[in-house]
């Protein structure tokens, strides 16, 4: 990619606009120039022949657009227009997602613009000159906002130059580099995105077109792409790490990190993920102290790392990386490091510090109170109501802070055979409200319950809707445990799809914790066992019911690890093809 001097590049791109909205005065001959034909443009037009391989093509009083839908030819999950103006003194690409139409990069002939998404409040504009990557400026935008200004565009060609203008146009930094961006090419942008389409067969005819019958600016632009963006930015996988945010307690943190490759096929070719450390100089792959992957949606170039067990009050270092499975990349190329390195870095290292190891807790209580419950109702009762002193005597051991701890319980049945079969409690704070929690524990008794499966998902369900969960600030969790002797309900005999209650999980704060003391197995067509659940993220599954309710201490030491990373491998009980249940009496 071509390089220019920095110092330059600020009088050249804010030269851009004026270049391309007055007439070539300079011409010899009486022939009239394109970009004063272009003047004579009341709008956007757009081209419908003569357009070579583009998607589509228009003409506007500030330059050409070519539009194209699928920006890589491996993948169809981005779009792209590049933006020449008429006298073709710059060129410009956007590079957006198909979803929404969101930009992701901004290739110019001097660098890369990165649109950096670490969640939905927080946009990181960046700026890569092809020796490393800068950041231009933090800024705070609502993805709520920015997506419903791109729906209410017509088409993806308005929605993606609105979105771009809109961003550039939110850096605040006024960087020379980010001033000269966000000016010579934000107002266009924007300018073009609010005009309306028209046609105009006169100025039509007037553009030039080459011997193979196109326009000639497709054919340059076209060059353009072919050089720059497919055969180098849609194969070329850039990292950048984003910041830091809290949300699983003061000892802990979420880390962020951000790939940029069109080519959807490094998810094939190797993992990404997160590194820290206390010590700047251990960030390499199996020598920090905390090392995890992330995931990265379809919808979401960012990907996020929960860590745990972090000291309260220290400076932690990270960066972002990419493993390659083995030396055969494909077609993918990192932006920096070796074509062949194994992994590849992050040229920019964060830091963040932990604050106090304090924590709220809020903890739901599924209990199964059918009557093959009988003979253990009572283990699981007193283990309820010891709750908070043994929970309380615990978080001391390991040095954590309990600011508050709100109990609930579920109490459920088989919904097609009882009709008390759900029983909820309200929210009691502890120790304060312990007596009224107790009653309502100690009134719990096993009864009902039909055949084998009972409503679990039902109950799960109704612990996932409570109204008053902590909020998601980093300093509260939100715990759910389920005890149960029996498979869930399914099909017909259930309200409740996994599929649905899997997707609210993942919606739910970043705090949650779901404990799950349940056997494997099924027990009919009408039932399902509890093992489907184990690809969750956040969930401890005990299969073995002994320890799950008789051993309190082991209970406990489930949570408490699962609220500082210490939590030791669950058991997980043979899975017998005939798995016998007691029945209910």
């Amino acid at each position: 990619m071509e390089k220019i001097n920095l110092s330059f590049l600020t009088a050249l791109l804010v030269a851009v606009v004026s270049m391309s909205v007055v007439s070539c005065s300079s011409d010899s001959d009486d022939t009239p120039s394109q970009a004063s034909i272009l003047q004579k443009a009341e709008g956007i037009i757009e081209l419908k022949s003569g357009i070579g391989n583009w998607d589509a093509a228009y003409l506007t009083k500030l330059g050409y657009f070519c539009y194209k839908q699928d920006a890589s030819s491996t993948a169809n999950k981005y779009s792209s227009i590049t933006y020449m103006p008429a006298d073709g003194s710059d060129i410009v690409s956007l590079i957006a997602t198909k979803t929404d139409n969101i930009p992701t990069q901004m290739v110019t002939k001097s660098g890369i613009v990165y649109f950096s998404f670490p969640n939905d409040s927080i946009l990181e504009l960046l700026y890569d000159d092809g020796k490393t990557v800068m950041m231009l400026d933090s800024i705070a935008y609502s993805k709520e906002e920015l997506t419903n200004l791109t729906t209410s565009k017509k088409d993806a060609f308005k929605a993606t130059l609105s979105a771009a203008a809109s961003l550039l146009k939110k850096n605040t930094t006024r960087s020379s580099v980010g001033e000269a961006m966000t000016d010579a090419y934000g107002g266009v942008f924007e300018e073009v995105s609010e005009e309306p389409y028209v046609q105009n067969d006169e100025l039509v005819g007037g553009i030039t077109t080459s011997e193979s019958g196109n326009y000639e600016f497709t054919e340059t632009i076209e060059e353009w792409y072919d050089d720059e963006i497919s055969e180098y930015v849609c194969n070329t996988l850039s990292l950048w790490t984003g910041k830091a945010t809290y949300k699983v307690g003061g000892s802990s943190c979420t880390l962020s990190g951000t790939i940029w490759c069109p080519s959807n096929v490094y998810n094939i070719y190797g993992t990404y993920g997160i590194i820290c450390d206390e010590e700047q100089s251990k960030l390499t792959v199996g020598n920090a102290e905390y090392e995890g992957t992330g995931l990265q949606s379809e919808e979401d170039l960012s990907y996020s790392v929960d860590f745990r067990g972090f000291k309260p009050n220290t400076t932690y270092y990270y960066k972002a990386y990419y493993k390659f499975y083995s030396s055969d990349h494909g077609n993918i190329a990192p932006k920096y490091g070796s074509p062949t390195d194994q992994v590849i870095y992050d040229t920019t290292v964060k830091s963040f510090k932990t604050g106090d190891n304090a924590l709220t807790v809020d903890v739901v209580m599924c209990i199964d109170v059918t009557g093959s419950m009988s003979d253990i109702i009572g283990t699981v009762k007193r283990n309820a109501i010891g709750f908070y002193d043994s929970f309380y005597r615990c978080c001391e051991e390991e040095g954590i802070q309990l600011t508050g701890l709100n109990a609930q319980v579920i109490a459920y049945r088989d919904k097609n055979e009882d009709s008390n079969w759900l029983q909820t409690s309200g929210t009691y704070s502890l120790p304060d409200q312990r007596s009224a929690f107790d009653s309502f524990v100690n009134e719990l008794y096993a009864d009902g319950g039909g055949d084998n499966p009972e409503s679990g998902l039902e109950a799960l369900q109704t612990a996932f809707n409570k109204s008053d969960w902590g909020t998601d600030d980093g300093y509260h969790r939100q715990v759910i445990i389920l005890w149960t002797d029996a498979p869930y309900l399914t099909g017909s005999y259930s309200d409740v799809t996994l599929s649905s209650l899997a997707l609210q999980w993942s919606s739910m704060p970043s705090g949650r914790r779901l404990i799950l003391f349940a056997p494997y197995g099924t027990d009919g067509s009408n039932s399902g066992s509890w093992g489907n659940l184990d690809g969750w993220t956040n969930l401890i599954h005990e299969s073995d019911l002994y320890s799950g309710f008789n051993n309190f201490d082991y209970i406990l030491k489930s949570i408490i690890g699962e609220l500082t990373s210490k939590a030791t491998r669950a058991t997980k009980a043979s899975v017998q093809e005939n798995t016998y249940f007691r029945p209910n009496k």
